[in-house]
């Protein structure tokens, strides 16, 4: 792995484990920035909000492991790939129901198309490295 590409990994892991501590650290303001409505600013939302807080964390954790354990760089990059896949899934569902958080939904899809890209970017990047 280049000593550029491996920078990208480790800023996208960083990138990952920001993503997750915001529910820890600043649930009400991650919460507002997505364009959530403040009603649903609650203890429910909070804890499901850092349960998926948690996998992004170990997400993070494991592109740190993928750049530094090239062999599983691959499976890793596309595995982040389609977490990013389930996640704009998981957003268009309130969408296509009309649940009244359109604008979160829309703001959380763009994250999740924007890291999906990435990591497939990524990938080809390192396929073509080889």
């Amino acid at each position: 792995m280049s000593p550029t590409l491996f920078f990208v990994v480790h800023a996208m892991g960083v990138m990952r484990i920001v993503i997750g501590l915001a529910p820890f650290v600043a649930a009400g303001a991650s919460s507002r920035l997505l364009g959530f409505p403040a009603e649903h600013d609650n203890p429910t939302t909070r804890i499901m909000a850092r349960m998926f807080g948690v996998r992004d964390i170990g997400l993070g954790v494991l592109a740190f492991y993928a750049a530094r354990h090239p062999e599983t760089a691959a499976f890793l990059f596309l595995f982040n790939a389609a977490m990013d896949a389930g996640d704009l899934f998981s957003i268009s569902l309130p969408l296509v129901k009309r649940a009244g958080i359109d604008r979160a939904a829309i703001t959380s899809a763009l994250f999740a198309v924007t890291g999906g890209a990435a990591w497939i970017v990524v990938f080809a990047v390192m396929q073509q490295t080889r």
